[in-house]
């Protein structure tokens, strides 16, 4: 399911083009790089321009994702039908409970988030993101849960 859903992907060439993480032939240098470039550019410039970049770490940023917005935007990016309702099944009638020296709290459904420690859960994350840039007109660049928001500063 993982290989059919990233070939799908880059086909398609739905991937965020600056989410370095969870991808083939993208490393934590990528982002570094595109940083750097940033920066090298605006210090070329003519007028007085700096660069204000904003490092953002989730916590927890697997174990938030809302079941129903991914579902959502998977059908947007043209995942839908059997794949759609696999992927649902895969992420339903999960349950937890937490163990602390043998005290054993009650079973809970697990609403949201994606499997840990899955080879699909890095996927669904980054798709879960994947709109990232068009909630701002800044530049961003990611590397899996990490997101760097670059604003140019004019003086």
């Amino acid at each position: 399911m993982y290989n059919k859903l990233v070939q799908f992907l880059n086909v398609n060439n739905l991937f965020f083009k600056h989410q370095y993480g969870f991808r083939a032939k993208h490393s934590t240098i990528h982002p570094i790089l595109h940083l750097l470039n940033h920066c090298a550019e605006v210090n070329n410039k003519k007028d007085s321009e700096f660069t204000i970049a904003v490092l953002c770490d989730l916590s927890k940023a697997f174990d938030v994702i809302s079941h129903d917005i991914l579902l959502h935007k998977l059908n947007i990016y043209g995942i839908r039908g059997i794949v759609s309702e696999w992927i649902k099944d895969y992420l339903s009638d999960r349950k937890q409970y937490v163990n602390i020296d043998n005290n054993i709290s009650s079973i809970t459904n697990i609403t949201c988030g994606v499997p840990q420690g899955s080879i699909l859960g890095p996927l669904l994350y980054l798709l879960y993101v994947n709109d990232i840039s068009q909630s701002c007109n800044m530049n961003i660049v990611s590397f899996a849960d990490d997101t760097t928001v670059i604003v140019p500063l004019y003086l």
